[in-house]
């Protein structure tokens, strides 16, 4: 799994690949999957981000929900 770290411009942090882990976890179990290689941090214009808001310490971050619903056959 250490190819899904990189190293952070903060010292002693590492970053994670969440986008690609989660496309390899879903291929593995037989999905088809690929990235889309967006960023929701930079695409301002298109994407809520939690983290840019905080970082640009706003007063208010906004809400968002996602949900996945599995129903039996």
């Amino acid at each position: 799994n250490e190819r899904y770290f990189s190293p952070s411009r903060t010292v002693g942090h590492s970053m994670f690949d969440l986008n690609q882990y989660t496309v390899d976890r879903l291929r593995k179990a037989g999905v088809t999957a690929e990235g889309l290689g967006r960023c929701t941090y930079a695409e301002e214009d298109l994407f809520y981000s939690y983290r840019r808001t905080t970082h640009r310490k706003e007063a208010d971050y906004g809400r968002q929900v996602s949900a996945i619903v599995l129903e039996k056959e």
